[in-house]
């Protein structure tokens, strides 16, 4: 008997080290730091991705993202690969799948400072199930972004913002 307890104990933390590293490497996120000069460099040029990691719909419950969601825009091109949990308003027009999962060249984007730093960017119209998108970056690099729904209930993100 105290052969197989000596054996328990000392698999214990062995088994609990796994667990701490695997968790550590699962996120498959790569964090990067960047200064407030390249972030507002990246917006200035519209090299940036927003990477979320939390996601607030509309109805049921808030969240943490495991795995990585984002939107990029590089070179007048945008595009959006993030979940989307909500209602559907109306059939009318609504497509099947993800109404968050699309690249665009076709959208409206305006900018502008905000007065206690940091930034709001809007993308209008960049696909037929989305209005707008309105980001709001600040100058640690967290962001926010809140989505118009056309067919659907509005979703919101919290993330950070990186140059590109």
């Amino acid at each position: 008997m105290k052969q197989i307890l000596k054996n328990k104990i000392f698999i214990l933390p062995i088994w609990f080290a796994a667990i701490v590293i695997v968790d550590s490497c699962s996120s498959g996120r790569e964090i990067t730091t960047a200064t407030s000069q390249e972030i507002t460099q990246g917006i200035n040029n519209d090299q940036w991705k927003f990477v979320a990691t939390y996601v607030s719909p509309s109805y049921g419950s808030s969240r943490s993202l495991t795995s990585e969601y984002f939107v990029n825009t590089t070179n007048n091109k945008i595009v959006v690969a993030l979940p989307y949990y909500g209602k559907l308003n109306s059939s009318a027009g609504a497509l099947e799948g993800n109404p968050l999962d699309f690249a665009s060249t076709s959208f409206d984007l305006t900018k502008e400072n905000r007065n206690d730093g940091g930034w709001m960017v809007t993308i209008k119209n960049p696909d037929p199930e989305v209005q707008a998108m309105t980001f709001t970056f600040f100058d640690n690099g967290s962001a926010q972004l809140n989505v118009t729904m056309t067919n659907r209930t509005g979703i919101s993100y919290t993330g950070r913002v990186v140059p590109v």
